[in-house]
């Protein structure tokens, strides 16, 4: 089981990206990322999305780096 992390860093605020991947010599058997949030002063978390479609987190990861917390806004919806 491999686990990548990719950390955004903003001025108050990063975004964390956690990739786990298992894999055997056929392909993927299991993939979950989650994307947090976690408050520089702090260090609180708080738990944005989880997904388990290959690719998401990368290309949230792009999005951010583009455009900001802006690409985060899709989110606000949820509690």
């Amino acid at each position: 089981m491999e686990t990548k992390k990719t950390i955004i860093r903003g001025l108050a605020i990063d975004v964390l990206i956690v990739e786990t991947t298992h894999a055997d010599a056929r392909g993927t058997l299991f993939y979950r990322a989650e994307i947090l949030i976690r408050e520089r002063k702090t260090g609180a978390q708080r738990l944005v999305q989880r997904t388990r479609l290959p690719g998401t987190a990368n290309e949230l990861a792009k999005a951010v780096q583009k455009r900001g917390l802006r690409a985060l806004e899709v989110f606000s919806t949820l509690p």
